[in-house]
């Protein structure tokens, strides 16, 4: 005869709503990596490049005679982006590790471990924090990337928050 299961020799059914979150963090968190890698290694480009548009919107915004406040905000925002390749490359590694512990908590989740969440949260944070500690709290990069990161994040965290009944 062959054996009969009982119910606690089951294993947990992971619902639907975890299997989509989890496949989405798994995009999101892959292409940080992958992206953040790319960035990495064209930093010294990349910040060449960022120099010249910068050098360009100064010189566009030093022509414009009438100095309103929309023209003194944008050269301020302007000569607040500092984007050396040294701090392209931390900014890089920094969302790389927070990237990485997403990942890792969305794989966790995925096998319903409540720990999951927590390091999730972690790499959340890691990513909300670093750009403020990098680039300094006056960069207007550094807010709107937070900005950005700590909308979605809030968003995922309070999703998987609502689940964490599901998780062991």
């Amino acid at each position: 005869m062959g054996e009969v299961l009982q119910d606690y020799e089951r294993p947990p059914v992971r619902p639907t709503f975890i299997t989509v979150l989890c496949i989405l963090t798994f995009i999101g968190s892959g292409w940080g990596v992958i992206s953040e890698t790319t960035r990495y290694f064209t930093a010294d480009s990349q910040a060449a490049a960022f120099s010249k548009v910068k050098e360009k919107a100064n010189s566009d915004l030093q022509k414009n005679k009438k100095q309103n406040g929309d023209t003194k905000f944008a050269v301020k925002v302007v000569n607040s982006i500092n984007a050396s390749p040294e701090d392209i490359k931390k900014g890089a590694i920094s969302n790389i590790a927070g990237s990485l512990l997403c990942l890792a908590g969305a794989i966790m989740m995925w096998r319903l471990k409540r720990t999951g969440f927590y390091l999730y949260l972690a790499g959340i944070l890691v990513s909300i924090i670093s750009p403020f500690v990098i680039f300094g709290s006056g960069n207007f990069v550094a807010i709107i990337s937070s900005l950005f990161i700590g909308f979605v994040g809030l968003i995922f965290v309070i999703l998987y928050g609502v689940n964490l009944k599901y998780m062991k």
